[in-house]
């Protein structure tokens, strides 16, 4: 066991003449001769390259080299416990680190806080051992720190402190970029009743659309302005009206009720196909629209189709007197259009005047609403 040999194992032709060669220059134990063209010896450990350098140049395919001895049991022992020994120090340096906080992850809030609070915690954290980290400490710490926080945990999970938070939402009243409150509409106050605010207006008084009604603030007894969200119920009688114009003598456009349809297929700004009879309107109004042919091809066909509406022009003679219902009543429905549902009607009038070959028909009609909402 202490001589330190390689047995070889050999296959080829003409094995005695390689091995006499061999044993010249080297000492050989232990020949075996297994089968005619395979054979196996030992050598000195120390002579192992050179031996198998010289058996290739003799043409024989060396098989298998294998080492007993001392040195090759203390080399084999070394390789098995130098693994077992690295085993047992990545164990060892996997539980030594796992007792460390690597990371701190925040939860619930913008990048900018988020940074904010990870140097906090950072600055006053003194060691990122699991052990010396008081969560319910730090719950009490961050809080106090930042304003817009309004709830807090923290938690070790893993090799990661985690800060889950929630931000504080001030109420609306006490938000200080407030905006006024404006009238919509044209009219004339008739109750005021203010919540909060400050009151531009008084009952009575006139006011038009885009006029302040309640500023966003308050004064307080130390004579200092304090934002506030404005509300008030200010109830006005408001003012639509609409203009009607009569012409007793105009000329208009009529279509017949004649059309054609021209049909046009376009590669890009290219015209490759056209379908349509030719247009012998003498007047005559167009409509077109074009789209896609498909959405899936990559060239980019399309149709386009115009409409030719054949019109004609006639003079129309219609004394105001004839229609002037009619022309009341739509200046009327074009007012209704723009009530809110269930409003109120107060009053209702109209005027009529008369410039140059037609008529103005004027309607007003008055409702009651809130326009301070």
């Amino acid at each position: 066991m202490f001589r330190n040999r390689a047995t070889i194992k050999v296959k080829g032709l003409n094995q005695e003449r390689a091995i006499n060669n061999l044993s010249k220059t080297l000492k050989i134990y232990n020949y075996k001769r297994e089968e005619q063209n395979l054979s196996q010896f030992e050598v000195e450990l120390k002579h192992t390259k050179k031996i198998k350098q010289m058996l290739e140049q003799e043409g024989l395919e060396v098989l298998s080299i294998s080492h007993k001895g001392f040195y090759s049991k203390i080399k084999q022992s070394f390789l098995r416990y130098g693994i077992l020994a690295g085993i047992v120090i990545i164990i060892l340096f996997y539980i030594l680190q796992y007792s460390f906080v690597w990371k701190i992850e925040v939860w619930g809030v913008t990048a900018q806080e988020k940074s904010e609070v990870i140097a906090f915690i950072e600055d006053n954290t003194k060691s990122n051992l699991k052990q010396k980290i008081n969560t319910k400490e730090l719950e009490i710490m961050v809080k106090n720190e930042f304003d817009f926080i309004s709830s807090i945990s923290v938690a070790i999970i893993g090799q990661s402190l985690i800060v889950n938070l929630n931000e504080a939402v001030l109420p609306e009243e006490m938000d200080e970029n407030q905006s006024p409150i404006i009238s919509d509409y044209d009219g004339m106050i008739t109750k005021i009743n203010l919540v909060q605010g400050t009151l531009n207006v008084n009952e009575g008084d006139i006011v038009q659309k885009g006029d302040i009604l309640v500023y966003p603030y308050i004064i307080d007894s130390q004579g200092n302005k304090r934002g506030v969200k404005p509300q008030a119920e200010i109830i006005a009688d408001v003012w639509y009206s609409s203009t009607e114009r009569h012409y007793d003598y105009r000329i208009e456009e009529i279509k017949t009720g004649n059309k054609l349809v021209q049909s046009e297929v376009y590669l890009g700004n290219i015209l490759i196909y056209k379908n349509g009879k030719d247009i012998n309107f003498g007047d005559y109004v167009t409509e077109t629209y074009t789209k896609p042919l498909t959405n899936n091809l990559i060239l980019p066909f399309y149709l386009k189709k115009t409409i030719y509406y054949e019109i004609e022009t006639k003079e129309i003679i219609q004394p105001f007197d004839d229609v002037k219902d009619e022309v009341i009543s739509k200046a009327r429905e074009n007012i209704l259009l723009f009530l809110d549902k269930n409003e109120i009607i107060l009053n209702e009038k109209y005027t009529i005047s008369e410039a140059g070959g037609y008529h103005i028909v004027n309607y007003i009609i008055t409702t009651s609403k809130d326009i301070g909402g």
